[in-house]
């Protein structure tokens, strides 16, 4: 069989279709099963599996690709961690729904593995890699202290806050 450009529309097509039905299930369900997610996104239990082998996996695709939707519309430069430090800011900030529900189902593990994935090339060795493990990290707290405190503070706010303390 030979490579068909109609099948990689079809499976892209499916994808995004699980992930948005899930995406909506977790901001209003509590228990969602693999049958909930098909029956939303209609389609089957096979293609939920031929494209996903968990829920996490759905969150961290729907987050990798709201991240590079995001960065398509404010781009990042490369080697810039101030510029990356506020975006990510920023776009946490402009996701904090679905952020609530990652938490609400005991997921907030999955941002971490976002960091890790999105901010940390593979490719990069040596000193390079940690410190990106190092900007990634202290991003991730501030993140992190973001949703422990529910987005109390608007980005603008933070950026004050940190402008003080320089």
């Amino acid at each position: 069989m030979g490579y068909n450009k109609r099948n990689d529309e079809i499976n892209a097509l499916t994808k995004e279709s699980l992930a948005f039905a899930y995406y909506e299930l977790l901001q209003t369900e509590q228990n969602i099963s693999v049958t909930m997610i098909c029956e939303k996104a209609g389609v089957s239990r096979n293609a939920y599996y031929r494209n996903f082998t968990s829920t996490d996996e759905i969150i961290i695709y729907c987050l990798i690709s709201k991240w590079a939707k995001y960065c398509e519309v404010n781009p990042v430069p490369p080697e810039d961690g101030e510029v990356l430090k506020q975006r990510l800011i920023q776009f946490f900030y402009a996701e904090k729904e679905f952020v609530r529900a990652i938490k609400k189902h005991d997921k907030l593990y999955l941002i971490e593995e976002l960091f890790r994935r999105v901010i940390i090339p593979a490719e990069d060795i040596g000193m390079t890699k940690y410190i990106l493990y190092v900007v990634a990290y202290s991003v991730y707290g501030i993140i992190r202290a973001m949703i422990d405190q529910n987005f109390s503070e608007t980005p603008k706010q933070l950026e004050v806050m940190f402008a003080k303390h320089k």
